[in-house]
């Protein structure tokens, strides 16, 4: 059963998401909207797929699920002229209100891997791992207004056959009891909703949100860099444009961006 537009669009009403479309299949919900910006559409629209036949993650990657079993939603948000240096925040904020739909909903343990992958620590016997990754991307209209579109994949029912790799998981494998997407969705666009206000409004309150929700900071961790150079340390902090940490066994402190770094695990 396909996430309800109708009971999505009612909950969310009063909020920045103006309009909200769910349909069978596309290609790409982001380039969907991306499409929809040049073309000169409002911000605040909301697109979620049952299935993506060209999704995208990080990289370029493909991310993909077989129907009915992952969250694939993507939105568009305005960015004000002084907000655009923070524009980098906008997957972090993401992620935040990511890890708070999936703890409201289905009572799952959750935190973020820096930048935003959102990672679920299972019951015994279960299975944790990674269960959503965000992809945010930035248009512009034909007036030159500049827009996000940020998209995020959730997964709720895959099954452990269908996992891309071993790190990652579902709502159901880590031990949540038929998660609805619906319920997730209006969640999460929710506290999306709120969170994208204190980004603009309040950075200090995002960074601070954000700061709870990621288990990465005080972790030993091993960062993959380009030309196959590896930093080992400990992550520290996330700082205020929302780059990692991470001071190696010298004490020296490495300043990273999302752009600087091809892979993070723990140590």
């Amino acid at each position: 059963m396909l996430p309800d537009q109708t009971a999505i669009a009612a909950a969310v009403r009063g909020t920045r998401w103006h309009q909200v479309s769910v349909v069978p299949s596309t290609g790409s919900t982001n380039a969907d909207l991306a499409d929809g910006v040049r073309a000169g559409d409002e911000p605040g629209r909301v697109l979620i797929a049952d299935v993506q036949t060209a999704g995208r993650g990080r990289h370029l990657r493909p991310w993909s699920a077989p129907a009915g079993t992952q969250l694939s939603i993507s939105v568009t948000v305005g960015v004000p002229a002084a907000a655009a240096p923070r524009a980098g925040w906008l997957s972090l904020v993401t992620g935040v209100a990511a890890v708070a739909a999936v703890r409201e909903v289905t009572g799952v343990r959750a935190g973020l891997k820096w930048p935003n992958d959102v990672l679920l620590e299972a019951e015994p016997g279960k299975r944790g791992g990674k269960t959503a990754g965000i992809l945010s991307e930035l248009a512009t209209g034909p007036d030159g207004a500049l827009v996000a579109v940020i998209g995020t994949g959730l997964n709720t029912t895959l099954a452990a056959a269908d996992v891309p790799v071993e790190t990652a998981t579902s709502l159901q494998l880590a031990g949540a009891d038929d998660p609805d997407r619906t319920a997730l969705a209006i969640a999460y666009l929710r506290h999306l909703d709120a969170g994208l206000t204190a980004w603009t409004d309040d950075p200090a309150a995002a960074r601070a949100e954000y700061l709870a929700a990621c288990v990465t900071v005080g972790q030993a961790v091993t960062v993959s860099l380009p030309v196959d150079e590896v930093l080992r340390g400990t992550a520290v902090d996330v700082d205020v444009e929302g780059r990692i940490v991470v001071e190696d066994e010298t004490g020296s402190r490495h300043v990273l961006s999302a752009g600087d770094v091809t892979h993070l695990r723990p140590a």
